[in-house]
């Protein structure tokens, strides 16, 4: 599940209240989420997937204020008098919905949040951006309509967020961090994606990066909010949250409703201005929690998630909820929020009979790291796969040369299991092998414990929690290499530098050491093609793998 950083500081600002640390722990766990860590102002907490609205500060913020006894907050949705969007054939990615959030203020802290649930969003509903990205831009800087269209990659250019230099489309993928992330989602395209304003500047090179020139900074007063995907609904889903978030630091508390015009008669309307509506027999409700209540108190807790009633008849109830509670889909979704509001720790007589904890059971910090590393690389469109602790002899030792001292099994049953894994890089090239030809890209990863032998132990051995990540295609080169350890570094609040090495098995030249404050953590670099060409692997392979244990006491 993702996990959510957000300035205590911030948060009280929005509430335009002081909170305390166990009011912030008592509305988390009603919101099903879990404080991770807390860290001077900086709070962090693990949301559920299906709750991305809470992915930033202003969505926890608008989700609190209910259980604080606050006022609530409303925001309004107007149509735009001069935003409209034109799209036209864009193969492959063909959807775009837009809104715009007038009158906001905002901070250097405002700016992070808005990215932060602009990463989030596409890392976890967008599917690493394949099926949805977002994106927001200043909104004054652009002439309107905006038109979605699909350009040549080598003649269309422009400046790309935070680059000095202009570049053709290609060049972004191949020169550009973010490029070299997401570029093989539209790498294939004869045409890339592009949006425009009036007069023919570049906005953004869909899914991959805005242009410089309208970022969103703290003179912006008016944010235009855009997204492309595969499909009208997860568009407008996603547009639908950014701006509801975002609203909550305007002024004046509107959003507009921009309408976008598609290929054969296709009107896409963003944000949605109602949520669904779900019928509820409270008998069901009543069974399925173990409480008895009565019409009045369900929807008076309901009332705490901006729930609004629509009819009641007798037992029976509708309700529509709110637009950006996508997870909504049925009665069991509205009697889990009549749950949470009622408080779970109120359910049901068991807890009474449970002996008295004298301890406060935690994740361990290399736990910690590996979930949160898993869910950064899947956003970025990784596949985790899981290998053995055995392997074998030839595998950690001869696999990719060099010679490693690994422990050997006694009396192995299998050829293929006789050593205890020293390392996990011939595990994932193992895994490219076996996929090799199936898919024109292999990116792949795996978190798990090798053992080595020291002699400085009691045990001889030591166990070490590592991370291996391999990417395979056509043009894949050390620098994409790079690009993911910065990214996923750089989320794990790590700056890393690289140094330049040999290692047995990878190109000299095109292979780095990993440092983090002088401290050896890895490394990254190309497999050598002679080694590729054993193994009848035909595309380059990157690979690079960390120690954890290391990466985290930074």
């Amino acid at each position: 599940m993702p996990v959510i950083r957000v300035s205590m500081s911030d948060l009280e600002s929005l509430l335009a209240k002081r909170l305390t640390l166990e009011e912030l722990y008592k509305g988390l766990t009603r919101l099903k989420c879990e404080i991770e860590n807390i860290a001077g102002d900086t709070v962090e907490y693990e949301a559920n997937h299906d709750r991305p609205d809470l992915f930033s500060s202003e969505g926890l913020a608008r989700a609190l204020r209910p259980f604080l006894g606050l006022k609530e907050r409303h925001y309004r949705i107007e149509e735009s008098g001069n935003v409209r969007g034109y799209a036209e054939d864009v193969a492959g990615r063909p959807y775009i919905a837009l809104a715009v959030v007038r009158d906001v203020v905002l901070s250097e802290e405002a700016i992070s949040q808005i990215m932060q649930l602009q990463e989030k969003l596409a890392s976890t509903y967008g599917r690493g951006r394949r099926k949805a990205s977002i994106g927001v831009y200043d909104l004054d800087l652009i002439k309107p309509p905006i038109y979605y269209r699909a350009v040549d990659p080598d003649k269309a250019k422009y400046i790309p967020l935070n680059e000095k230099r202009e570049m053709t489309l290609r060049e972004v993928l191949s020169k550009t961090d973010k490029g070299r992330l997401y570029g093989y989602i539209i790498e294939h395209m004869e045409r890339y994606p592009v949006l425009m304003d009036s007069e023919e500047r570049i906005l953004s090179l869909a899914p991959i990066l805005n242009a410089d020139y309208n970022k969103v900074t703290t003179k912006t007063r008016n944010i235009l909010v855009d997204s492309t995907g595969l499909s009208p609904d997860i568009v407008v889903d996603m547009v639908t949250i950014m701006s509801a978030n975002i609203v909550e630091r305007s002024r004046s508390g509107v959003v507009e409703l921009v309408r976008v015009e598609h290929p054969g008669g296709l009107v896409i309307e963003a944000p949605r201005k109602a949520g669904s509506t779900i019928t509820v027999d409270l008998g069901d409700v009543s069974r399925l929690l173990g409480v008895e209540l009565s019409v009045e108190e369900a929807l008076k807790l309901l009332q705490q998630h901006y729930y609004r009633v629509k009819s009641v008849s007798g037992k029976v109830f509708s309700v529509e909820a709110p637009a950006y509670r996508i997870d909504v889909k049925t009665w069991v979704d509205v009697a889990e929020d009549i749950a949470v509001s009622y408080g779970y720790h109120a359910l049901g007589g068991q807890a009474d009979s449970l002996p008295p904890s004298i301890s406060v059971g935690r994740l361990h910090p290399l736990e910690y790291a590996s979930r949160r590393i898993r869910d950064i690389l899947v956003g970025m469109g990784f596949t985790e796969v899981s290998n053995y602790m055995m392997s074998s002899v030839e595998a950690q030792t001869s696999l990719l040369g060099g010679g490693r001292e690994v422990f050997i099994v006694e009396n192995p049953k299998s050829e293929k299991y006789t050593a205890l894994r020293s390392w996990l890089t011939p595990g994932l090239l193992e895994t490219i092998v076996e996929n090799t030809g199936k898919r024109p890209r292999i990116a792949v990863f795996e978190i798990g414990d090798v053992v080595i032998p020291d002699a400085s132990r009691e045990t001889g051995a030591r166990v070490e929690r590592r991370l291996c990540v391999a990417l395979s295609h056509e043009k894949a080169t050390l620098t994409d290499g790079l690009a993911v350890v910065k990214a996923l570094l750089r989320d794990l609040g790590v700056k890393p530098l690289f140094e330049g090495a040999t290692i047995a098995g990878f190109l000299q030249g095109r292979t780095a050491v990993i440092r983090v404050d002088d401290d050896n953590v890895g490394f990254v670099g190309e497999v050598e093609p002679g080694i590729l060409y054993r193994l009848g692997v035909v595309n380059p392979v990157v690979i690079a793998e960390m120690v954890l244990n290391k990466v985290i006491n930074h």
